[in-house]
């Protein structure tokens, strides 16, 4: 996950609605300072998520300190299973309130949340017989074996690179550059998919109230009176 990844205004629009249909125990303000100490994050996940929270564990702060410590525990304890861990750096600045951050860690948070119900769902589906691993870990390994798989492919890329440098004559710079394309266009492919999911779900919520006003329609129309007899 970059942390330098920039969120356009309709992601942040949409990721703001988001926040404010939840029922959270203080309204969105300022984002970067109601999020310093942790809270709703812990809430967040709590809500769609609620055994992989205790709130007990958290405490709501003004003091730096125990904002650190807040996030410390949500890293340690969640954060860092779903690939979303944070390094001492950003738990700085989320605590101290900077700009930017909260956004990019809710954006990928939701994301991650969104994985791990189809994921529930999708077992729920199946009606698994033998005991089942529990959908966290399931996630937890198969994000290893993803960033093993990652590793091998950049491996690989990295092998044919220098190969292409051997023949070539390709500069470290040229390569350096390559390489950065590389990750920009992943970040790029991945805010893409999102804005796919999330206009997939409008296009959904969209179709139901579609539907529901048709039938209010029609069970608004007046029945047909009776023709009258000819006398």
């Amino acid at each position: 996950m970059s942390w330098e990844m920039e969120l356009d205004e309709t992601l942040l629009e949409d990721l703001y609605i988001w926040i404010d249909s939840l029922p959270l125990s203080r309204p969105k303000k300022r984002i970067e300072r109601d999020f310093s100490d942790g809270i709703l994050i812990a809430e967040i996940i709590r809500y769609y998520l609620p055994d992989l929270i205790e709130m007990h564990n958290y405490t709501p702060a003004n003091s730096l300190q125990q904002k650190k410590a807040n996030w410390g525990i949500l890293n340690k304890k969640v954060l860092s299973n779903f690939g979303l861990d944070l390094p001492d750096v950003i738990i700085n600045g989320l605590s101290n309130g900077k700009p930017g951050l909260i956004e990019v860690l809710l954006f990928n948070l939701r994301l991650k949340i969104d994985e791990e119900l189809e994921l529930q769902q999708k077992l729920q589906q199946q009606q698994i017989t033998t005991p089942r691993q529990s959908s966290l870990s399931y996630i937890t390994s198969t994000t290893k074996t993803n960033q093993t798989n990652l590793l091998t492919n950049r491996s690989n890329k990295s092998i044919k690179l220098t190969n292409l440098s051997i023949h070539k004559d390709i500069s470290r710079l040229d390569y350096e550059e390559i390489k950065q394309e590389c990750l920009q266009q992943q970040e790029d492919i991945e805010v893409l998919h999102a804005k796919i999911r999330r206009l997939e779900h409008v296009l959904q919520l969209k179709d139901i109230r579609i539907s529901e006003l048709s039938r209010a329609v029609e069970d608004s129309r007046p029945t047909r009176p009776t023709a009258l007899k000819k006398k």
